[in-house]
Parts: structure tokens; C-alpha cells; sequence
């Protein structure tokens, strides 16, 4: 690549997802997209000759696809992060990322987070955007396929229980035995699968 030192003065020389902008729209292709349709071709292996299943297969499990993050969350991420204009940029990001946010689970009615390498510390940060409210209209939520335990689902399970996603009518998760979580299934009428 190209020295930071040979740059134009000005020149946003930061690594790609320490910039303002890269991590914007990383976070804002995994808000409510289906897993499968942010693929990290990164992760390709040489030599492999790939059909569409094997390149989906490859480049999103543990792909480093995130959760996505509340407004909150993502603001005080993104103080962390390096824009050419930061004075200009770092306000506006925050009001389209919000913009985004909201827009998105307002009106998702599926949620595809199926096969991403996610564990429990990624269930519980889906459970924290769940609980705020986000996501009225959801009905299906896939989580099959992670490494989701059952601290990941006490934290979904205490999501649901708190009225979090009230439209859900399925969830698929791995560990559709933990008994929060069926309990809760269960009072409230969601298919576990």
C-alpha cells in the first residue's frame, strides 16, 4: 500500500474500519440485511473454486459481522474513529446512522442473522436493540447456525419477557431447549425452532 508519510496533508491515513465513513456503512449493511448478503470476500481461499453456496458458506461464518448497535452505542464508537472532517462529518454520521437505525426496524418483518459465528456476547447486544424498541413489526427472527449459549439466550429470553420484538411469532435458534427462553416462547406464543 502507500506510506502514510507520501500522503497529501489532510489525507485520512487511518486502517479502514478505524475511519468514520468504512465503519458507517459497515454498521449500516448489518442492521437488519440477511446475513448471507454481506459476505466478507476476504475470506476467500486461494485456490477454491467457489459456487454461490460455498463463497456464502466461507465468507460470512465469523466473517466479523457484527450485531448491530444501538444509536447510542454506535455514537460512542464512532468518537473512536478518524475522519478528514471529523468537525462536519462525526455529526452528520450520527443523525443518518439514527435515521438508518429507525428506519430499518421500524419496519423489518425478518431478521436473518442466521450462520454468522455470533455467541452469546453477540445475542446479547441483538437482545439490548431488541429491548429498546426497535423492532415492532419483526415476526421471524433466525439465529440458527451461531454459538449462541445459554447466557445469549437468558439475555433474548429477558428481551421477550419484557415485551421486546411484540409482533415475533418465530425464532429459530440452536439452542431452542434453554428454559428461559421456552418459557417465554411459550407464554407469548413463539414458534422456537
Amino acid at each position: 500500500g502507500h506510506k502514510a508519510e507520501d500522503q497529501p496533508e489532510g489525507t485520512n491515513v487511518a486502517k479502514y474500519f478505524d475511519r468514520g465513513w468504512c465503519f458507517t456503512e459497515q454498521c449500516w449493511a448489518g442492521l437488519t440485511k440477511a446475513g448471507y448478503l454481506s459476505l466478507d470476500l476476504g475470506k476467500m481461499r486461494a485456490g477454491v473454486e467457489y459456487d454461490c453456496w460455498s463463497l456464502m458458506r466461507d465468507c460470512t461464518q465469523a466473517g466479523g459481522r457484527r450485531p448491530p448497535l444501538l444509536p447510542s452505542a454506535f455514537a460512542a464508537e464512532l468518537e473512536k474513529k478518524s475522519f478528514t472532517n471529523g468537525k462536519d462529518d462525526k455529526p452528520l454520521v450520527k443523525r443518518l446512522y439514527e435515521a438508518a437505525f429507525e428506519e430499518q426496524f421500524g419496519k423489518a418483518t425478518e431478521l436473518d442473522y442466521a450462520y454468522l459465528g455470533w455467541g452469546d456476547a453477540e445475542a446479547a447486544q441483538l437482545a439490548e436493540v431488541l429491548a429498546s424498541g426497535a423492532a415492532p413489526r419483526l415476526e421471524t427472527l433466525l439465529l440458527a447456525g451461531n454459538k449462541i449459549g445459554d447466557e445469549g439466550c437468558k439475555a433474548l429470553a429477558a428481551a421477550l419477557k419484557e415485551g421486546a420484538a411484540p409482533s415475533l411469532k418465530l425464532l429459530s435458534v440452536d439452542n431452542d431447549k434453554q428454559p428461559e427462553l421456552v418459557a417465554v416462547c411459550k407464554e407469548r406464543g413463539i414458534e422456537l425452532r
